[in-house]
């Protein structure tokens, strides 16, 4: 399953689902667990909680762009190493890097279902 794990992961982080809630679902099970340990502390998102915080990023940026440097799979986890640069609104035409983020994804179901993740700003 890992070839399988390592495309669903891959097609997520090329996909429009940040900003597309159809989408978004297609991609992450409802029963998601999401523990994100930032440069603020530890945060934990369900389904809901996620996409909210997708959501609210999409809005206040142009557009996002997600520069994955590393994906390795095992079975059914996926690690991604990669750095999220953004277009702000006030300033398109510059693009920025947000920060630098490894994620490891687990895929049940032919969906990601959990992710243990850690970042650190990019400023």
């Amino acid at each position: 399953m890992s070839a399988t794990a390592k495309k669903i992961v891959r097609a997520f982080f090329n996909s429009d689902s940040f900003r597309d809630k159809q989408s978004f679902r297609e991609f992450v099970h409802p029963d998601l667990k999401l523990h994100w340990h930032s440069s603020s502390g530890y945060n934990f998102y369900d389904f809901e909680g996620y996409w909210k915080l997708v959501e609210s990023a999409s809005l206040s940026y142009e557009s996002l762009r997600y520069d994955v440097t590393h994906i390795l799979s095992e079975k059914e986890e996926v690690a991604v190493r990669y750095t999220l640069y953004s277009r702000t609104i006030e300033n398109p035409s510059e693009e920025v890097p947000i920060g630098y983020f490894i994620s490891i994804w687990k895929v049940a179901d032919g969906q990601l279902i959990e992710c243990h993740q850690t970042s650190h700003p990019a400023i």
